[in-house]
């Protein structure tokens, strides 16, 4: 478990042990829309699409309420051909700011390089790799916590809910308006996919890919015993422990909160699957 973002999960003396979020690994608050693809997320779904103010307080089984969005407006007119990639973010933005009013959404909108981050994201997540470093504007400003129990530890159930407003984020985004943005940009996506290591191509591959890490995302027990580990915990039971990162990091968002996050993804690649292509 050492692997997720947002660890290391320092022990320390005690029965409870709160951890802080690290610092993010890169100096630029590059975010993807797997956060809001499910994110994806990511994106932010999404993925995922990952973040949000904790409510200590909050057992994670008492989700909080869903994020209040305003009507979302039609998309902005389509053009015959996109801007290019280094000048796309304001018809990014725009577009992507038809997809609700969140301010999690907004928070994101508001950084650079928008369409990169989301290739960024998705590559990861393909690789079954967590892109909460890349997502460090959305990253949760409570640490994590976790309680002794002999020579073990278990998570703090109140620590899931420092991922409520991001996952209410995500789960109010309607995945067929999402799915149209995303097909709108894709040709640029893939095209920031291929300038980030993969010349040769394959987005759609790595899109289906990072999708379904998400979607599969196995179920956890939220009593899973976690044991001391290299520089923080790790899961006790060898079948959790070997799983992607990506999908130990949505586990750790909590039992309800990963549902949420997962049906979304599915949701979004159902609706991308019926968009119509985008020939730009």
């Amino acid at each position: 478990m050492t692997s997720l973002d947002d660890l290391p999960l320092d022990t320390a003396p005690g029965d409870t042990t709160q951890v802080a979020p690290s610092a993010p690994s890169s100096p630029g608050p590059r975010v993807a829309v797997l956060v809001v693809l499910g994110a994806a997320v990511v994106a932010a779904g999404a993925w995922y699409f990952m973040a949000g103010r904790a409510r200590s307080t909050a057992p994670a089984a008492t989700a909080s309420a869903a994020t209040t969005t305003a009507p979302v407006t039609d998309t902005p007119p389509a053009v015959s051909t996109l801007p290019p990639l280094e000048q796309l973010d304001p018809y990014a933005r725009e577009l992507l700011a038809t997809l609700g009013t969140s301010p999690l959404l907004l928070k994101w909108l508001a950084t650079d390089d928008l369409v990169g981050a989301i290739a960024t994201a998705i590559d990861k997540l393909a690789q079954g790799q967590s892109p909460a470093r890349d997502l460090a504007v959305l990253r949760p400003t409570e640490g994590f916590a976790v309680a002794r129990r002999g020579g073990g530890a278990l998570v703090v159930p109140a620590t899931y809910a420092r991922y409520g407003p991001l996952v209410d984020t995500v789960a109010a985004i309607d995945s067929t308006r999402l799915a149209a943005a995303f097909t709108t940009l894709k040709p640029r996506i893939a095209e920031a996919y291929m300038k980030q290591g993969h010349p040769d191509g394959g987005f759609d591959q790595a899109l289906a890919k990072a999708i379904a890490v998400v979607a599969t995302t196995p179920d956890v027990p939220v009593d899973a015993a976690l044991v001391p580990g290299t520089g923080g915990y790790a899961y006790a039971d060898p079948a959790f422990e070997q799983l992607p990162a990506a999908q130990k990091h949505l586990i750790r968002m909590g039992p309800e909160h990963a549902t949420r996050v997962r049906d979304a993804a599915r949701r979004f690649g159902a609706a991308l699957g019926a968009a119509p292509t985008a020939n730009r």
